[in-house]
């Protein structure tokens, strides 16, 4: 074998294998916007599915002093649930 036909091979292998690894990056690519999206969509579940919460939600937006005692603690946990999810979206 001569250096010319290694030196071929060694281009195919080597586009062969950029390849792979580009659709293996958008394969998990897709799959990490896929996450956001399904993360965000049941956040927003959450808060519309229950009247209780979406006016909690509304409150402590609208009106954070009119909150008092357990609904600080639940509108405090609704906000950092929907702060992580934000953060991770972020990082993605």
């Amino acid at each position: 074998m001569n250096w010319e036909a290694i030196s071929a091979i060694g281009q195919i292998v080597g586009a062969i294998a950029v390849v792979t690894s580009l659709i293996y990056l958008a394969t998990e690519v897709d799959a990490s916007m896929r996450w956001v999206s399904d993360s965000h969509t049941q956040w927003v579940r959450q808060v519309s599915g229950h009247p209780d919460l979406s006016e909690l939600y509304y409150r402590g937006i609208h009106d954070f002093e009119s909150l008092e005692g357990v609904e600080i603690v639940r509108f405090s946990g609704l906000m950092i649930d929907m702060f992580r999810r934000s953060e991770e979206m972020y990082y993605l």
